[in-house]
Formats: C-alpha cells, sequence, structure tokens
C-alpha cells in the first residue's frame, strides 16, 4: 500500500510539473514582427514587375522603457519581386525576428496594379496561405499603396486605420461595406463582378471615396464610381447601414433626410427571353436639416412634399449607377444574379457564363417609398 501510494504522489507531482512548464513552442511578443498591412504597386522592371510593402506594428523590445518609444508606431519595408511569397521571404534578410501574417488587418492595392494583374494572382499566396486569415480589408487607392500606407497619421498604424474606418458605415451611404479577404476569394470562384472600397490619401489622414469595378471575366478593375454611385450601389442593393440622403426643394434649398431604416427588394421577371427587375425601395427616417425657412414645416402636406422630393432622389442616384454598370462596365456588382439565380435556378446554369451581358440588356424599373417619421424638434415661426 505504502509503495502504491508513493507511485500516486509521484505520478501527480509530474503532472503538475507539465503545466507548471508553460508552453514549450513560445515566443516573446518583443521577438516577433507582425505584419498589420499589404501594398501592391507595380514596378518598372520586367523581372521583379510587383513593388510590395509590408507594414510592421512596433513592439517594445527587450530593455527598453515603456515610455520610451519614440517616432512611428510602425515600419514600413518596400521590395519588389516576381512573387509575394519570395517577397516575404526577402524580409528576413533585413529583420531580426521572424514574421507573422496572423495579424494583417488591411491590403491596399494601387489601381493601376488592378488595371494590369489578375486579383486571384495578386493574392494568390494570402488565399493559399494556412496562417493568414481571410477577415483583412481590402482597397484600391489610384495613388501608390506604398505612399498611402507610409500616411503619417499621429498615434495611429495606417492599416489598422483604413480597416476601422468602415466602423463608421452607419453614418453614411457614400461608404460600402468592407470587403474582405474571403468575399473576394468567394466572388472570384463563382467568377463574378463585385466592387472595392477606393481610399485617398490627403495630408496626415487618409479619406474612403468612391470605389473601383472588378469585372467577374479577368478580375481585372474596368471602371470607377463616385461617391454618388456609391449611394446608388446602398440604395439597389440595401446592404448600406445608414446614413444621410441630401436633396433640394423646388426653390433649390437643401434637405437632409437621416435614413432610420430601409429595405430594397429585387424582383427579377423573365419572359420571352427578355429579363426585367424591378427595384423596390422602403424606408423610414427623419428631416434633420431643412435650409427652406417654410413656416409649414410640420404639416402633412409639407411632408407629403419632402417625401416624394425624396423618392425622386433616391430614384436618380439609382438609376445614374445602373447607367454605368450596365452601359459602361456591364458588370453586375449588385449580386442581381442572386435573385435571378433564386427565381430562374435552370435558366442561370444556361445564363452563367455571360451573365454580365444578360445585365447590361437587362430592362430595370425603379419604386422608391420614403416614410418621414419625424421632422424634428425646430419649429419655424
Amino acid at each position: 500500500m505504502a509503495k502504491q501510494k508513493m507511485k500516486r504522489n509521484i505520478f501527480a507531482c509530474l503532472i503538475v510539473l507539465l503545466f507548471l512548464s508553460g508552453c514549450w513552442d513560445s515566443s516573446d511578443i518583443e521577438d516577433m514582427s507582425f505584419v498589420i498591412g499589404f501594398g501592391f504597386d507595380s514596378s518598372e522592371n520586367e523581372e521583379t514587375p510587383i513593388k510590395h510593402t509590408t507594414q510592421i506594428a512596433v513592439t517594445k523590445k527587450k530593455g527598453e522603457q515603456a515610455g520610451a518609444q519614440q517616432g512611428k508606431m510602425y515600419q514600413d519595408i518596400t521590395l519588389e519581386g516576381n512573387s509575394l511569397h519570395d517577397i516575404l521571404r526577402s524580409i528576413s534578410l533585413q529583420l531580426p525576428y521572424p514574421v507573422y501574417t496572423d495579424h494583417l488587418a488591411s491590403i491596399v492595392i494601387n489601381q493601376e496594379t488592378a488595371e494590369r494583374y489578375d486579383l486571384s494572382i495578386l493574392l494568390d499566396q494570402i488565399l493559399r496561405d494556412n496562417v493568414t486569415r481571410l477577415s483583412p480589408v481590402v482597397v484600391l487607392s489610384k495613388q501608390q499603396a506604398s505612399d498611402v500606407l507610409g500616411t503619417n497619421i499621429e498615434g495611429e498604424i495606417p492599416s489598422s486605420y483604413i480597416g476601422n474606418i468602415f466602423d463608421n458605415e452607419t453614418s453614411t451611404m457614400k461608404m460600402l461595406p468592407p470587403v474582405r479577404v474571403g468575399d473576394i476569394a468567394a466572388s472570384i470562384s463563382s467568377h463574378v463582378s463585385f466592387v472595392l472600397p477606393n481610399v485617398t490619401k490627403e495630408k496626415n489622414t487618409i479619406l474612403v471615396h468612391g470605389a473601383g469595378v472588378i469585372s467577374g471575366k479577368n478580375n481585372k478593375l474596368v471602371g470607377y464610381l463616385t461617391d454618388d454611385e456609391v449611394q446608388g450601389i446602398n440604395w439597389v442593393t440595401g446592404k448600406g447601414k445608414g446614413g444621410l440622403l441630401n436633396f433640394k426643394d423646388e426653390k433649390d434649398n437643401t434637405i437632409i433626410y437621416e435614413v432610420q431604416h430601409y429595405k430594397t427588394k429585387v424582383e427579377p421577371l423573365y419572359k420571352d427571353g427578355r429579363l426585367t427587375f424591378h427595384v423596390k425601395v422602403t424606408s423610414q427616417g427623419w428631416i434633420s436639416e431643412d435650409w427652406s425657412q417654410s413656416s409649414n414645416n410640420l404639416s402633412e402636406r409639407y411632408v407629403q412634399k419632402l417625401e416624394h422630393l425624396a423618392e425622386k432622389k433616391v430614384v436618380k442616384l439609382m438609376e445614374g449607377t445602373m447607367k454605368k454598370l450596365q452601359n459602361e462596365y456591364q458588370s453586375d456588382v449588385i449580386e442581381f444574379h442572386d435573385s435571378f439565380r433564386i427565381s430562374y435556378p435552370r435558366d442561370y446554369q444556361e445564363m452563367k457564363k455571360d451573365w454580365d451581358k444578360y445585365f447590361a440588356d437587362a430592362d430595370v424599373t425603379y419604386d422608391a417609398k420614403i416614410k418621414i417619421i419625424n421632422t424634428g424638434d425646430m419649429v419655424k415661426d
């Protein structure tokens, strides 16, 4: 009995020692280089056509005081090569610590580069990598991606800043929902067109401004959308989170309608070889600003007039966007293919190979119903 008890005690001690030993393969955070952002530009060298910027968060190294670190919170390394993986491995030649990409926050792609290269090629290594997540936000920029990532924003890492901007999508209809690597992978595998938000560097800040259209035929950038056309996309798709609608009355006075809730329904009709889509938008909100100085701003008649003007503006935004998508770019980035697939699954299987052509030839009608549920507390005399 004494020997058995001793064996049990020794076994228990060994188990305790295992838990006290910590992780055998753990690394100190100071001994790691965390990649926060990627930037893709084109090089003038044919042998090394890709100019790639890697943004690395600066961590406090061993022996440094907590307040001793000064300067930027990040380090940018820009290298040229003919493959992303080779470039990432080349970074190891100038960094004393291993590079980890599992904290990647955003990817910036120069528009000229997106016009030249298939995005499935540019992002191929990222999609194959089992460490890099599919959650990084992907944006375009007319400026060099290296310049955007080099924006000196006080107290911020630019690549993280870009990702955080999209937290404001509830405040404006001029911003697309964030597009992530996983979203792009799904679009590429389905051979469908899609849009990417565009960012611009202005002095010491980064702005979201417009968007780019990526064709499902070759996964390349084929055109651009303005802020108004981005609003049109949000109204057509119903994917916006809220924001403002700016319109004018008959005397050119500015009226602001704040969207509290809206819903879009797309109804496809395929008959006698003719494809038609009806877009129906319903919305509730309130008037947050009125420059008309009208004394009847709380009357039912006046509210109905504003609702009618707001409805006309929403339809105008949708029509303007659809005209460019159908006539200029022939790219269904608003997922009409999905509503058609659900309603006409067999027909879609036959048409999906040339879907963008069918989309470009389709007739589209619109119906907007705006309900103003509040005109504010201000009563004008």
